[in-house]
């Protein structure tokens, strides 16, 4: 399931992913990004995961082939969850997109979590 999170700054396209992500839940978040690419040469996200469980393989597909199209267009991202195992995806994912800022943050870090990724 997806929830948009809305910030003033529309740089920044929020959202929040319970559970598994489909090709359906994917589609939903690519829709909201690709409305403020619309928008913006370079765009931020912000993703809460608190109980997120696994990824379809499809859907697996589907996000790395829209992010290797669309990598030069992110500067940030904030990733929120205690998934310690998605803490290390994210570590590997920096590593492979050096260009990309990206921060993983524990659920009490939420509120620190929006700052950083509003951050100029």
């Amino acid at each position: 399931m997806l929830t948009s999170i809305p910030f003033a700054d529309d740089r920044v396209v929020g959202f929040r992913i319970e559970e598994r992500i489909t090709t359906e839940v994917l589609d939903q978040a690519i829709a909201l990004i690709e409305q403020a690419l619309e928008k913006h040469p370079k765009i931020r996200l912000y993703v809460e995961m608190p109980s997120f469980d696994d990824i379809s393989v499809e859907a697996f597909y589907k996000d790395v082939k829209f992010g290797f199209t669309h990598w030069g267009r992110f500067e940030r991202e904030a990733v929120v969850t205690d998934r310690h195992w998605l803490e290390r995806m994210v570590d590997i994912a920096d590593k492979l997109f050096s260009s990309i800022d990206l921060r993983v943050f524990a659920s009490d870090q939420a509120d620190a979590a929006r700052d950083w990724v509003q951050a100029s």
